[in-house]
């Protein structure tokens, strides 16, 4: 494995606005695959979740960089078989861990309402990953596909890995707080949002000119969309503490190339002082 080299989980709702933030060559979510020393995984549920939103291009898009070996994409299956082959027994009873941690982190009794036949097959002793798959399958039906739960497979896909390589690990994520706090604060998980895409841009040596339309989609999008979007929450030093601050959207990109930001664990930015 080469030296420095980091994992990047992708979740849904990235690579879903990735993609529709754009410049006239390009979409974003492509700007982000040629990151260095990033090598780039997602969970199978992307896949079901980008249909459900109702984006054939992302989907699209998606299968095009699988096809391609640019983002390595795991199944549950997948991933049973990986833990096993490498620490042998266990293997149930370490996804089962895994997808009631990302549970809890997200919505404390989410495994509960849907998962408890897990917990009463592996009670049961079997060893079946077939039968194991056939009972979490099972389960998921019930939840159906309008409450989205990517981010807790891309969760597991993150522990996962983490586990069996001990690779330092990202996740590209929503741009929702509640779930990037989750993410970096409940489970030390490094986040990646879009935002943040904008100012590793600039760190990796783009100008600000070929930033610029990348940007001016997004602001575009934000502006433009249901429940328009005209600033953004940035943390501010002031008064011996943090606290997080409306800032004009539109003012973000300037700022960002005039060295005013750093960027936090949670994927926020934060004003540099």
């Amino acid at each position: 494995m080469a030296a420095g080299l980091k994992y990047a989980i992708l979740d849904t709702d990235f690579v879903f606005k990735a993609n529709i933030i754009k410049s006239e060559t390009s979409a974003l979510a492509d700007e982000a695959l040629k990151f260095p020393d990033y090598q780039f995984f997602c969970h199978q549920k992307l896949k079901e979740e980008l249909g459900d939103h109702g984006s054939g291009e992302a989907k699209l898009w998606l299968e095009r960089k699988i096809a391609s070996g640019e983002i390595t994409c795991y199944s549950d299956g997948q991933i049973i078989t990986e833990i096993r082959e490498k620490l042998h027994g266990f293997c149930y009873d370490y996804y089962r861990s895994f997808l009631k941690q990302g549970c809890d982190l997200f919505d404390v009794g989410f495994y509960a309402r849907y998962f408890m036949p897990l917990d009463e097959w592996l009670e049961k002793g079997e060893d079946s990953t077939e039968a194991f798959l056939a009972v979490l399958c099972s389960c998921e039906d019930g939840i159906g596909h309008q409450k989205s739960y990517g981010e807790i497979k891309a969760f597991v896909l993150v522990q996962v890995l983490r586990l069996l390589y001990g690779m330092e690990t990202y996740i590209f994520c929503s741009d929702d707080f509640g779930a990037r706090q989750g993410f970096a604060n409940g489970a030390q998980i490094p986040c990646i949002s879009i935002l943040s895409v904008f100012l590793k841009m600039r760190l990796n040596g783009k100008g600000m000119e070929e930033v610029q339309p990348f940007f001016q989609s997004f602001v575009h999008w934000c502006t433009n969309r249901e429940n328009p979007q005209t600033h953004v929450r940035v943390w501010v030093f002031r008064e011996g503490s943090d606290k997080r601050e409306r800032t004009p959207l539109a003012s973000i990109l300037q700022d960002i190339y005039e060295g005013l930001y750093c960027v936090r664990k949670n994927g926020d930015l934060q004003r540099i002082t």
